[in-house]
């Protein structure tokens, strides 16, 4: 058993508070990182809560042209997992830094994930692949496509979401109605044409149903979220409604009618580009919180609001961090008192840092910690975070120069 070794981290509690306004009730947060890697290769990383206090981390190994999909269970605060699997390995995979798989684990106990594999010879024609685990992900079902309209286009940026026994709901961007449009364009590593958000219902029987088109235009290649709250459901996501890329959210409710989407807040922020950087979600008791990215006031803001219950609106935004180099790269849970614990990519100087911290019921941040400085950069890909039982493991991509290993890291007040 590999010992963990305790990460350096910085207390900037009062600073900040002092400086925005967020300080919160006193706390303490404890970061602890396992030497533990899958080695050189291995990105893309994502983590849930697999019941009984443990965690399910899925990731991508690189090994020339080869891709396979591998999942590790941890039991809290374990230095190792206690079993890595593999899901899946090919040649014909969609393996990119900002659009990943990661895992669900059902009502039933089933274990859902999904791959991205080409389905032409343009780089980003890729279809949804979704697998199953009926043993807790000892072992794999074949893998069925969830989009089934059989064009060459971008069906990605995938958020998945237990549905009641054995039906996982699945929401994606989908390109399948911009593939002829010719004012398609580059932007970044990704191209884009009209993008439209898509919803799907898979069960044991792996034939999508409840098949529905949420939003005719939103952005193309930022990631979604999605959580339950009480019945209903809420995803968000990145719109592009009048060329405007604010946080939008959907709700379905607990008869599974979709309702039309609203902005969590008016930012209006307008850029000619898609910018690789989606919004996280999570639900604490009747508490939603969403913490999202926008350049809309020209530097880079962090920025964090929470609806006290169904049907109200949300608060107005707390301001996480601002600057040039804040990266953003955001994830969220929920965490003690009825609070979230939130993860972004802030920035030092030059130095990306990769940053936790902890904020009670009504949005004022508690405790914050540095995990660790970073590249700047895509090759640290985006973190992910997922909590249960008063604890949460934290997971990211370390750049080097002999190729990226993933890392996780222990959080606990």
């Amino acid at each position: 058993m590999t010992e963990p070794r305790r990460v350096l981290v910085y207390s900037y509690c009062a600073l900040l508070g002092l400086a925005i306004g967020l300080a919160g009730p006193a706390s303490a947060l404890t970061v602890e990182a396992p030497s533990w890697t899958p080695g050189t290769g291995s990105a893309q990383p994502s983590v849930t809560s697999a019941g009984d206090g443990q965690f399910a981390l899925t990731w991508q190994q690189r090994a020339g042209e080869q891709g396979t999909l591998r999942v590790a269970v941890f039991a809290a605060s374990a230095a190792q997992p206690t079993r890595v699997s593999d899901v899946a390995s090919g040649k014909n995979w969609f393996l990119n830094w900002a659009d990943f798989p990661s895992l669900a684990v059902l009502d039933n106990g089933d274990w859902v994930t999904f791959t991205l594999r080409k389905s032409a010879g343009s780089t980003y024609a890729y279809d949804i692949h979704l697998q199953r685990s009926l043993d807790g992900g000892r072992t794999w079902l074949p893998p069925v496509v969830v989009n089934r309209d059989g064009q060459p286009v971008q069906h990605g940026f995938v958020s998945l979401l237990p549905d009641g026994d054995d039906r996982v709901l699945l929401v994606w961007l989908d390109g399948r109605e911009g593939a002829t449009d010719a004012h398609a364009h580059h932007h970044g590593d990704h191209e884009e044409g009209r993008m439209t958000l898509r919803a799907a219902v898979v069960g044991r029987n792996g034939v999508p149903m409840e098949e529905a088109r949420l939003d005719a235009d939103t952005c193309s290649c930022c990631q979604t979220d999605m959580v339950r709250r009480g019945r209903s459901v809420a995803v968000v996501y990145r719109d592009h409604a009048e060329g405007v890329r604010d946080i939008a959210m959907l709700q379905r409710d607990a008869d599974g009618a979709w309702q039309h989407p609203s902005t969590v807040h008016a930012d209006r922020w307008r850029m000619p580009g898609c910018p690789v950087n989606g919004p996280a979600a999570a639900v604490n008791g009747s508490r939603l919180a969403v913490l999202w990215p926008t350049m809309a006031e020209g530097p880079l803001d962090v920025k964090l609001s929470i609806s006290a219950a169904e049907g109200e609106d949300f608060a107005k935004p707390a301001l996480i961090e601002r600057g040039e180099s804040v990266l953003g790269r955001v994830d969220l849970a929920p965490w003690r008192d009825g609070g979230f614990l939130a993860t972004w990519v802030g920035a030092d100087g030059a130095d990306a840092v990769l940053r936790v911290a902890e904020f009670d019921a009504q949005g004022r941040m508690g405790e914050r910690r540095d995990v660790e400085r970073l590249p700047p950069g895509r090759n640290l890909g985006h973190p992910r975070l997922a909590s249960a039982r008063g604890r949460a493991l934290l997971t990211w991509t370390e750049p080097h120069d002999d190729g990226p290993r993933v890392r996780v890291a222990w959080i606990a007040p």
